[in-house]
């Protein structure tokens, strides 16, 4: 029973490491607390593997990863040039609307659609006794790296000036998403 947490938590945990998430996570804790940031992952990631694990449990691999793939790396863009483009040193309570976790939630809940980890959710789930336990380790497993993507993000920004942290996890970005577009 308890193989199915344990697979999906080690799988997420694994493919999350070093990831754009941990970039995304480094440039939001420049700007809010950890709770604001935990509370957004968790919502965010629990919302977004909540639907893999409802897809896998129910269509069984009849989604077209291509189209998920062409509107993440358009995320993965979009989100790029809003970071380097923006000033957020200003008023960081005039950039989002949102406010901090709905922010954090967003920026996941976008982010992370077609990932390796939602996928992998995805297939855990088709295969799992369990989907429940598998949706309650791919959400830890990515609240755990998240927190350490925060604690790296949060030391990061003592000591690097944030506008080349933000220059940076911009140009990542878009990398990313035309890596995905190609």
């Amino acid at each position: 029973m308890w193989g199915d947490f344990l697979e999906a938590f080690a799988m997420v945990f694994v493919a999350e490491v070093g990831d754009k998430t941990q970039l995304m996570l480094m440039t939001l804790a420049a700007k809010y607390t950890m709770m604001q940031m935990v509370l957004g992952i968790l919502l965010g990631v629990t919302i977004n593997h909540g639907a893999a694990v409802c897809l896998g449990c129910f269509l069984s691999g009849m989604i077209d990863q291509g189209l998920l793939q062409i509107f993440a790396g358009m995320v993965f863009i979009i989100f790029g040039i809003i970071t380097i483009v923006f000033d957020e040193d200003s008023d960081s309570s005039s950039n989002f609307r949102f406010g901090p976790v709905l922010t954090t939630a967003l920026t996941f809940l976008l982010g992370e659609i077609g990932d390796k980890t939602q996928l992998t959710a995805m297939t855990l789930a088709m295969e799992a006794a369990h989907p429940v336990l598998v949706l309650a380790g791919s959400v830890s497993g990515m609240l755990v790296i998240g927190i350490l993507g925060i604690f790296i993000g949060s030391s990061l920004t003592r000591n690097i000036p944030s506008y080349i942290i933000k220059t940076i996890s911009g140009l990542v970005f878009i990398l990313f998403g035309l890596m995905r577009l190609v």
